[in-house]
């Protein structure tokens, strides 16, 4: 799986909702491998935070770059920017392989 961008308070940072960001943020918040199949659903907004962070942490990491930004970091960009949260769920979704609305083509 390949890295995408999302762009939050007009910056643009590497996102990757793999298999390394899904332990990543299970390990942070304690959540079990059956529970995973769940993010997204009534979470709170700390939870959101660190998933949103784990992704973009190992989009850094998979983009071979250094990550500096921090949780806080994150938070403060997203203060002015809340429909970020939205859309980094969104491709969490994709990346995920779920039901993003776009019709697939049938394979031959």
């Amino acid at each position: 799986m390949k890295y995408t961008f999302i762009e939050i308070n007009k910056e643009k940072l590497p996102i990757k909702f793999g298999f390394n960001a899904l332990r990543k943020y299970s390990k942070k918040t304690n959540t079990k491998l059956q529970d995973l199949d769940k993010l997204g659903a009534d979470m709170t907004l700390d939870n959101a935070l660190t998933l949103i962070f784990c992704g973009i942490e190992d989009g850094f990491r998979a983009a071979k770059q250094e990550c500096k930004l921090t949780v806080d970091d994150l938070a403060d960009l997203i203060d002015s920017d809340f429909n970020s949260i939205g859309k980094a769920m969104e491709i969490l979704t994709e990346q995920m392989g779920g039901n993003t609305g776009k019709k697939q083509k049938a394979k031959k």
